[in-house]
């Protein structure tokens, strides 16, 4: 049986934590309907001035996101860091979007670590190198 996105994403959260690897969050990235509220019954709800709603973050952002700290070296007067951690979730044979591939570029350029991780695994190792 071959496992769903969502189904390996749940197997890194939990090899991630246990691991600490990184510490990340779940981004949850969609569009709604927002307005004011006319009728409410039946399991629907009828809106007035509606207008759609996206939650802010940017297109291609990565499933999950967040840290992973580092000890700095002594001639960086040993303090510790927070080194930005991103993890896109793929099943096998899955693809990125052009988006996805644009945003981690940009990740990458920028210091991140991470990447596209389709098991627990690949996301522990994804997070590890440095």
């Amino acid at each position: 049986m071959k496992k769903s996105e969502h189904e390996i994403q749940n197997e890194i959260r939990v090899a991630v934590g246990t691991t600490q690897a990184a510490t990340l969050f779940r981004a949850n990235v969609g569009k709604a309907w927002t307005g004011n509220k006319v009728v409410c019954c039946d399991n629907m709800i009828m809106l007035s001035c509606a207008r759609p709603f996206s939650t802010g973050l940017p297109i291609g952002f990565p499933d999950l996101f967040g840290f992973r700290t580092v000890e700095v070296t002594p001639e960086m007067v040993g303090k510790k860091l927070a080194v930005f951690a991103f993890l896109e979730v793929k099943k096998p044979g899955g693809r990125t979007s052009r988006a996805q591939e644009k945003m981690h570029a940009f990740l990458h350029e920028a210091g991140a670590v991470g990447g596209i991780a389709r098991s627990a695994e690949e996301a522990i190792k994804l997070l590890r190198h440095l």
